[in-house]
């Protein structure tokens, strides 16, 4: 089965595309029909002429420049703050005198496009832009552009607004972003049925048609991927990474909500916690200071909060299994852990404990965690609860600090607060909890 490929429009977003592109080049997923708008019409392009290498090569080498004409004083001035100034002055007087010069966009277009490899491949290409002389939208295929105007189309589709209009045959053309920035309907035209989404977040009109006859999957962008015209080659570098991760999850060969775990029997960290059981949750509830059995309004507002931050990392039914999933990648974002990278659930829990034990032998943590328990060992609840409001903070430091079960009841009193202000926190300090005892019981079994 071939799918089709819509690519959403984004600008500097576009390095995405590539990563997508990379992702299903090595699942070996067939494209039949590639769509785009803007940079997805140019990266579109790059794929129906199977130039993955250049595409790699173009996104990890662009800066502005590479697609904006700049003024030379701007490239002369010799102090940083002043380039910044002077640029962004003159990118603002070059929109009003009636857009910025994509000169360099055009120069690079025609020397990476090759229309005859286009028409010639199998692979079926369209586009959208929108010609401002007829005030309408143009949504063309290949076929349907006159021979030696398909990178005249190409530039016309990427003509953001903020860009000098590209004409074609006397006719004023801007970026179709203003019309369809994410062409499905394309697709529909020519019956394909199953097909793939790219949405970057890119700005534009988006139009909403449901099709109930298509398989639809939708990859859309799970970080903010910058702005739309901040051509950056590190920051492309680092949206090509999460637009392959990004489609590996997708097609399921990595799980998780926010980072990226190999799905291969997860055995669900095994080694360090195992299965949670009806003891655990007693547990739960006995570090938080609540009685088993005997729910109170109190109780179910705290377990309420911290059941709705787990089921948020679960999207699917809370199962014992999902539940640690979800608990190991609560706690390894509250510690701040690289989320770029891909891991064995094991190996994120065991870098979960060593970044906890970490903190808890850093100077700073003991500086924070003292003035932590004065306020916390206040024999005045009223006191302690507004105070705590001026406390900083610091969400390592708060799910480092005091992890075991049995503590006494000012410590149960803090975390019931943090429950219901930071339930995050609370979650990542019992997950805490739970390994800190899994490990002591493996030390004591021998």
């Amino acid at each position: 089965m071939a799918y089709g490929l819509v690519l959403g429009g984004g600008g500097a977003k576009g390095g995405y595309e590539i990563g997508v592109w990379k992702a299903l080049r090595e699942l070996n997923i067939p494209i039949c029909a590639v769509c785009g708008t803007s940079v997805g019409a140019l990266n579109g392009a790059l794929i129906v002429q199977d130039e993955f290498d250049k595409a790699i090569e173009i996104w990890t080498s662009i800066t502005m420049d590479t697609v904006i004409k700049l003024e030379g004083e701007i490239a002369a001035s010799q102090e940083r703050e002043n380039k910044i100034t002077n640029k962004i002055r003159n990118i603002k007087a070059a929109i009003k005198s009636g857009g910025l010069d994509v000169t360099p966009l055009k120069m690079l277009i025609d020397e990476v496009v090759d229309e005859d490899k286009i028409r010639n491949s199998d692979i079926d290409f369209g586009l959208v832009t929108f010609s401002l002389s007829d005030f309408k939208p143009v949504e063309v295929f290949k076929e349907e552009i006159p021979y030696g105007k398909l990178k005249d189309y190409l530039l016309a589709s990427a003509c953001f607004p903020a860009f000098k209009p590209h004409e074609i045959d006397n006719k004023k053309f801007i970026d179709g972003g203003v019309y369809n920035n994410i062409p499905v309907s394309m697709m529909r035209k020519k019956g394909i049925k199953d097909i793939i989404v790219v949405d970057v977040s890119g700005i534009g009109v988006t139009q909403r048609t449901k099709y109930k006859d298509c398989n639809i999957i939708k990859i859309k962008n799970s970080e903010d991927l910058g702005r739309t015209l901040s051509f950056d080659s590190e920051k492309s570098k680092i949206n090509i990474e999460v637009g392959y991760l990004d489609t590996l999850k997708v097609f399921n060969k990595l799980t998780g909500y926010k980072y990226y775990i190999k799905n291969n029997n997860l055995n669900l960290g095994s080694k360090y916690i195992g299965r949670l059981n009806t003891e655990d949750l007693k547990n739960l509830y006995k570090f938080l200071g609540l009685e088993w059995g005997r729910p109170n309004k109190s109780s179910k507002l705290i377990i309420d909060k911290i059941l709705r931050v787990i089921q948020q990392y679960s999207p699917s039914n809370l199962t014992a299994d999902s539940v640690i999933l979800a608990m190991a990648e609560i706690t390894a974002e509250q510690l701040s852990i690289e989320r770029r990278r891909v891991y064995e659930l094991d190996e994120l829990i065991e870098k979960i404990y060593n970044t906890y034990i970490d903190i808890k032998t850093s100077s700073d943590f003991n500086e924070y965690v003292n003035g932590l328990k004065k306020l916390i060992l206040s024999k005045n609840e009223i006191e302690f609860d507004r105070e705590m409001k001026k406390v900083y903070m610091e969400a390592k430091f708060l799910l480092s600090f005091s992890p075991g079960m049995e503590e006494g009841e000012e410590i149960k009193r803090f975390r019931r607060l943090l429950a219901v202000f930071m339930p995050k926190v609370v979650v990542a300090n019992l997950f805490i909890s739970l390994l800190i005892q899994r490990k002591n019981m493996e030390v004591t079994n021998g």
